[in-house]
């Protein structure tokens, strides 16, 4: 994107496809990229990778099994109110529907978070 950016019209929001991951759109952002669009949150979460500050977490790996918290205290998405990542982990390894639902709804609920804390440094100048 960086060599293409100086060539987009400036009045005009930039929409980049299928760069959703945090490092892409952290440097996607400053380079003046507006809007995303990915599957990055699903894809994540059908290969059992809930995201998470400062770290995402592998449900696959044995420690998941004894983290009894939710994936985030401070999530307001009804996974993290309701489950923890032992249960979401048991899910996963059982191959239960239900941990893809789960782990979506708390992917796509940390990615808005994520893009507001972008917006409130764009705003601020820092970015």
């Amino acid at each position: 994107p960086q060599d293409l950016m100086p060539q987009m019209p400036h009045s005009r929001p930039v929409h980049l496809l299928g760069m959703g991951d945090l490092p892409s759109i952290i440097a996607s952002v400053p380079l003046g990229i507006d809007t995303f669009d990915s599957a990055y949150p699903t894809r994540a979460a059908r290969h059992g990778l809930l995201l998470a500050e400062p770290q995402h977490i592998k449900v696959a790996r044995q420690s998941s099994y004894a983290n009894f918290g939710p994936i985030d205290k401070d999530c307001t998405c009804a996974t993290c109110q309701n489950y923890t990542v032992a249960f979401l982990t048991h899910l996963f390894k059982a191959q239960e529907l239900l941990f893809f639902e789960l782990a979506t709804l708390h992917n796509l609920t940390f990615m808005a978070k994520f893009m507001a804390k972008q917006r409130q440094q764009i705003l601020a100048g820092l970015i």
